[in-house]
């Protein structure tokens, strides 16, 4: 009505209700947005790096876990040189390991290669193992080697976790004292496979995933959660221009966010949804 007779200057929709309106259907989508990261984890597994200089036993230590040989293992330094993947599923929560190339300078080309991977998949972890030799680093220079992987990683919500690895050969002469200012940390025998057990409660803890019900619902659909991204930001927009919008521009912003809506229901559709569903559908077989 509003809308009809704009001309009047007169309106029907009262400002207040409309603002309160609008807070409560910003706080379910961006409730229902965030939770895609959790549902992605269950759905796909929590994707875990596994990092650190060469030869410090990442590649026994994924073997280690998946108790199986999956990734050669050699005293010889840069011996990884792509990400190996595998998943393995812990109390029920299902994980996505990756040993990556050991992180140092190299001249050799393809090992510069498989670093940069390394890098790039920090960006899409949510859990880094971060591996390290007593022998080869001391305290301050681990620090500063965390300090590194935390600033090149994209996650702002990334967890790591130091592992100090071969325990059964620093024992005697290993001060653990000079690691109090880690406060994740773990010490640990790849090659024993001592103290795994421990690893694996600090990664269930990381994961914050325990305690999820099928109560809550959670977006688990990457199309979903962009869909209600842009609603969300179309619905901030109602917001920031409640107090100087004429109605005709509140109401656009109200249309597109219900048009963002109405893409994860099904009642719209474009030709790029139709060519993603055909895409990971096959119809017809």
């Amino acid at each position: 009505l509003e809308l009809d007779f704009a001309e009047e200057d007169v309106e029907f929709a009262h400002r207040g209700q409309l603002k309160e309106l609008v807070l409560g259907l910003l706080k379910e989508v961006r409730h229902l947005r965030e939770s895609f990261v959790t549902g992605n984890a269950l759905k796909n597994g929590v994707p875990v790096v596994i990092a650190g200089k060469p030869n410090v036993g990442k590649s026994t230590l994924l073997n280690a876990l998946l108790n199986e040989e999956k990734a050669i293992v050699s005293e010889i330094a840069g011996t990884t040189r792509d990400v190996i993947e595998d998943q393995l599923i812990i109390q029920g929560i299902r994980f996505r390991f990756m040993d990556t190339a050991g992180l140092r300078i190299t001249d050799d080309i393809i090992e510069k290669i498989g670093v940069a991977k390394t890098y790039e998949n920090l960006d899409k972890a949510s859990i880094v193992l971060y591996i390290c030799d007593p022998g080869q680093s001391n305290a301050l220079e681990l620090e500063e080697e965390i300090k590194n992987i935390q600033g090149r990683a994209g996650n702002e919500d990334l967890v790591i976790i130091t592992v100090i690895n071969k325990t059964d050969q620093h024992e005697k002469k290993l001060d653990l004292t000079i690691y109090n200012n880690f406060p994740n940390i773990i010490f640990i025998s790849a090659l024993n496979r001592t103290h795994l057990h421990e690893l694996s409660d600090k990664l269930i803890a990381a994961s914050n995933l325990q305690g999820i019900t099928g109560d809550a619902p959670l977006v688990t659909n990457a199309r979903h959660a962009e869909a209600l991204s842009r609603a969300e930001q179309s619905l901030n927009a109602v917001m920031l221009g409640m107090d100087y919008l004429s109605t005709d521009l509140l109401a656009l912003e109200l249309k597109n966010a219900l048009y963002h809506l109405a893409e994860i229901t099904g009642e719209v559709y474009t030709d790029d949804l139709l060519g993603n569903i055909f895409s990971k559908f096959c119809i017809g077989k």
